[in-house]
């Protein structure tokens, strides 16, 4: 946990915990790092995939398990602490909310006739994302284009738009207070998670990305990572521990030499 972090910003990454894994994600974890790379998650977590598919009997149905869905979640406890991941700029600001306006318009018009477009990723069907891009609607397909050369512009080389141009998750979220940002001041494609009376609401959904399953997996993996380095705290586990404890191992498993 960094030294200078302060308590707003731990409460936000444990209320993102809670949100998390009482949305399905079944492995969550504080912290994690990227690789190859100097950024670290606050928070990320992975949903696993179920599919359903026909029994060998022919005669009934049954689920098998697929690599799933990955998320990330950065928590935002000050303006500062927002602006330094997003410099903005007055002009690109006004423009993306008129551009996020008439998105969220052409959002209801297909939300209300292409009901198929949820993307069936949460337990909950109040918070599975939508793929609004499924049915091809050209005008829509133009708005998205512009917000996301504008929000490039307003985020270029910050953490948001790396994260996303590097594909590190299948849904992005800021979680925040209320009254820290406009919904027209996110980065493209995220989502956001606001702070009342000390749970985590939807003010608006991400969009899901197309992340190839290596990456997933791989993301996943940090995930563990990271959650048994705060389980190694907890328990007071040192990495002399560790390393003492695979020299045992090694000299146990090594077979005895015999004298001449």
């Amino acid at each position: 946990m960094p030294n200078s972090e302060t308590a707003n910003h731990r409460e936000l990454k444990r209320l993102a915990l809670i949100w998390a894994q009482a949305h399905g994600y079944r492995a969550a974890a504080a912290e994690v790092s990227l690789p190859n790379c100097r950024f670290r998650l606050d928070v990320a977590a992975y949903i696993p995939g179920r599919v359903r598919e026909l029994h060998p009997d022919g005669r009934r149905m049954r689920q098998r398990s697929t690599v799933g869905l990955t998320a990330v979640f950065e928590c935002k406890a000050s303006r500062p602490d927002f602006r330094r991941d997003a410099h903005s700029i007055a002009v690109t600001t006004d423009r993306l909310k008129v551009l996020n306006s008439r998105k969220a318009r052409i959002e209801r018009e297909l939300h209300l006739h292409y009901p198929s477009i949820l993307n069936g990723d949460s337990l909950f069907q109040e918070y599975q994302s939508v793929d609004f891009e499924r049915p091809g609607h050209e005008r829509y397909q133009r708005t998205l284009r512009d917000i996301s050369r504008l929000t490039s512009r307003l985020h270029a080389n910050t953490k948001f738009d790396r994260l996303v141009q590097w594909g590190a998750a299948s849904l992005f979220w800021v979680v925040a207070d209320p009254g820290m940002m406009a919904l027209h001041q996110l980065p493209a494609g995220w989502g956001l998670l606001l702070r009342e009376d000390g749970e985590l609401r939807v003010a608006a959904k991400p969009l899901l990305q197309n992340v190839p399953e290596s990456e997933r997996l791989a993301l996943f993996y940090r995930i563990a990572q990271a959650a048994s380095r705060a389980v190694n705290r907890e328990h007071g586990i040192a990495f002399e521990d560790l390393r003492t404890g695979c020299a045992s191992a090694e000299s146990k498993s090594s077979p005895a030499l015999e004298s001449p």
